[in-house]
């Protein structure tokens, strides 16, 4: 392609939910549900704006005609989440936050904030839009020589948590919609691929400074920009793992670059947007002895079978020149949304059991020409007119090469069809909640008190706190980085040690499948205590953790045991004289060069039971002896 023409702009949308101590427009805090619950139901349906238009998002969602189940927890939701009372004023807290982070980014608050409602009907929240707040303009992120530029800084109210969802209906918890969200956007810029997940972390390490943002799975998501003509943007939203960002930067690379040469290729074939003849059939009684079992099923079912003629495709809507770049996977991907299980088209036919006579009676029923594709639907006749008009607009949008569209991401670093990108009639005032004025006071007092940069923190920990280099970027970048600056200074433990277990211990436990987000923070502060104690050896902290998560033991439960079958000075002296007893052929043989092995044979028995500190010393005392 022509460089000129086509370059890969990039741009990041970072999503962060604040640590606030309520929700953004009631009193509820989000992150303690009691089990008290109660469930309700709504079916969403899109509005106008106040010039009469529809957002096309909210068009495409409303489409689907799901029911919405509601699961709130009374300690975590009230009415206003539900829909039935009005919001409360918006969280000074949560504002406070948002403007320390536009500070921290050279970013201009603006004189008066006013609330937006932006329309979202596809179940996440109750009252069918979502509240946002611009809360400042421009600024800069510096990432070691780049500078990228801050467009806007927004407050907004995270969406619910979803729990399933099936053709007919999906269930949402309410415990997390409200919580506080901060979107900071910033200018798009021609992709580097050493520097986009550089960017990203580093606006997430300047967030984390602040000490005053949640962390955690699902807290904190990057909604990608992706763009190679400069005019038709690609929304990826919801880009959880940074390690992923830059194969999905480079996966839709391919794919808009696959959808510029279709366009081309159909120009050459003398399709335009104008000319273009699209059509479809039903044809399922082609099928009515089909040795097709996917297909044969459905008409069982007393479903339908269409096709839709692809004017001019053939050849094109199988091209793939970098896995899961096809058309056909993005055609199949749409009419997912609609409850199909996917689609065939001619370009891999025959093949599934559809013979090559049933093909050619389905390009005769279409009356194709030798350049002509088509595309095959089959399913439930409910929402079939809609899907395959969908089918139909996709073909059509391939005449001006690529549908501005929001996607979501997979596992594997490719992209999917979410729905069409949003129209300006998506937003509109918010009525139930007046405007709020910034004053020069809250600006002045905030900038006084703005906390100390990463490299800063970083130095502090290893330099006045001593932690090495691995261990202070490891606490700083988890979640548990505010707890740590807590116990540090409450407990008398070394803090090697509390950073040690509170990153790579939890780490490990995590890896291992156990569920380590059942234990508080309070939960873990007692364990340390116990621990300094002395009730409680450093070496049982894994164990500890295992017990709590796997066998729904609670720490008061444990500490009581520990006291119980604590082992005194005699009884640790008798074990190890026992197995200095054992050992003594290979004592006579090494003398204190089998302290090692003496070790390891005593803290098989006694980790989690005594600190290895006395047990070495124990073993050095009885040697020396």
């Amino acid at each position: 392609m022509d460089k000129k023409n086509y370059e890969l702009k990039v741009g990041l949308e970072i999503h962060q939910q604040l640590a606030s101590s309520t929700k953004l427009f009631c009193n509820c805090n989000g992150f303690n549900n009691n089990g008290n619950e109660v469930y309700f139901k709504r079916i969403l349906r899109p509005t106008q704006s106040e010039l009469g238009k529809t957002d096309p998002a909210a068009l495409f969602e409303s489409k689907k005609s799901k029911r919405m189940n509601y699961i709130a927890d009374t300690n975590t939701s009230c009415l206003v989440e539900a829909d039935e009372e009005p919001p409360h004023e918006i969280s000074q807290e949560a504002l406070d936050i948002a403007l320390t982070i536009s500070y921290l980014l050279g970013a201009e608050p603006v004189d008066e904030i006013h609330v937006m409602r932006k329309l979202v009907i596809d179940g996440s929240n109750t009252t069918g839009f979502q509240r946002t707040v611009i809360i400042s303009t421009g600024g800069e992120l510096h990432v070691q020589d780049l500078t990228i530029p801050v467009l806007s800084i927004s407050l907004e109210e995270d969406a619910s948590r979803i729990i399933n969802k099936n053709r007919e209906e999906s269930t949402y918890s309410l415990d997390r919609l409200s919580i506080p969200l901060i979107e900071i956007t910033l200018a798009p810029m021609k992709f580097k691929k050493e520097e986009t997940e550089k960017i990203a972390l580093t606006l997430g390490r300047l967030m984390r400074t602040t000490g005053k943002v949640a962390r955690g799975i699902g807290t904190i998501r990057q909604d990608v920009n992706i763009s190679i003509d400069g005019k038709n943007i690609i929304e990826v939203k919801g880009v959880q793992q940074l390690d992923i960002l830059t194969d999905i930067i480079e996966f839709e690379n391919q794919r808009q670059s696959n959808l510029i040469k279709i366009k081309e290729e159909l120009i050459e074939r003398g399709v335009k947007e104008d000319n273009f003849n699209i059509r479809s059939a039903e044809i399922t009684n082609i099928f009515n002895n089909t040795n097709s079992k996917l297909i044969k099923k459905v008409i069982e079912n007393n479903g339908k079978v269409i096709a839709i003629k692809a004017p001019k495709f053939r050849g094109l809507i199988g091209k793939e020149d970098h896995k899961g770049t096809r058309l056909g996977r993005d055609i199949s991907s749409l009419v997912k949304f609609f409850g199909f299980g996917g689609i065939f088209h001619s370009d891999e036919l025959p093949n599934y059991g559809i013979t090559e006579d049933e093909c050619k009676k389905v390009t005769n029923k279409l009356e194709n020409d030798d350049d002509d594709g088509f595309i095959i639907l089959t399913g439930n006749t409910e929402n079939m007119d809609v899907a395959v008009k969908s089918i139909e607009n996709r073909l059509l949008q391939c005449t001006i090469g690529i549908p501005a569209e929001t996607r979501m991401p997979t596992e594997d670093g490719m992209t999917n069809f979410m729905r069409p990108r949003p129209g300006s009639a998506r937003m509109y005032p918010e009525t139930d909640i007046i405007p709020v004025k910034i004053y020069e006071e809250k600006r002045t007092a905030i900038k006084k008190s703005l906390p100390r940069s990463y490299e800063e923190q970083i130095d502090n920990y290893k330099n006045n706190i001593g932690l090495n280099d691995k261990l202070s970027v490891q606490i700083f970048d988890s979640k548990y980085k505010t707890l740590f600056e807590k116990l540090i200074k409450k407990v008398n433990v070394p803090a090697n040690y509390i950073a040690a277990q509170l990153t790579e211990t939890m780490i490990n436990l995590s890896r291992n499948k156990i569920d380590i987000t059942k234990i508080t923070d309070i939960e873990l502060e007692k364990i340390f205590k116990e621990i300094e104690s002395g009730v409680i050896a450093k070496e049982s902290f894994e164990k500890i953790i295992e017990d709590m998560c796997q066998n729904n033991k609670k720490i008061d439960e444990i500490i009581n045991e520990m006291k119980e079958n604590k082992l005194t000075d005699e009884d640790i002296e008798k074990i190890i004289l026992k197995i200095i007893d054992m050992k003594k052929e290979i004592i006579k043989e090494k003398g204190n060069d089998s302290f090692s092995i003496l070790m390891g044979e005593a803290m098989k028995q006694l980790r989690g039971k005594v600190d290895g500190k006395i047990v070495s010393d124990k073993i050095q005392k009885l040697l020396n002896n």
